[in-house]
């Protein structure tokens, strides 16, 4: 439980910021990854509409006692995930600017956590 709600104060304090205004970045995607004594993930992001400074907060959070995280900027998403989250939903109804490409998660929890936020999900050729 404590996971879960860092992980949603973290996405709920990243787009706070979100205002609308786009960029094009020449790496529209980062590679995430975090570490913890819950286990560890491996999510690549692709951006849809956030300028470079918001997508940077989004792949690179600051660790924490709980969660240390790497990122690592690619043109692409890597072919072999085993799942992907579309059009998940902010609170307000909003839909997050970015997919979520994931790898080293516990899929049935993801799969979950996507529908039950208004999101897609869409298992990967990875899985």
């Amino acid at each position: 439980m404590r996971m879960l709600s860092y992980v949603v104060s973290v996405v709920s304090a990243v787009f706070v910021c979100v205002s609308g205004s786009t960029i094009a970045s020449e790496s529209s995607h980062c590679l995430q990854q975090s570490f913890s004594e819950y286990g560890n993930t491996e999510t690549c992001i692709k951006n849809l509409t956030l300028t470079d400074a918001q997508f940077k907060q989004v792949c690179e959070p600051v660790s924490n006692e709980l969660f240390t995280f790497k990122a690592r900027y690619l043109s692409a998403c890597p072919a072999n995930y085993k799942g992907v989250c579309k059009g998940l939903k902010m609170q307000s109804g909003v839909p997050l600017p970015y997919v979520s490409y994931l790898y080293k998660n516990d899929m049935a929890f993801m799969q979950q956590s996507c529908s039950a936020n208004g999101g897609t999900w869409e298992a990967g050729p990875g899985k």
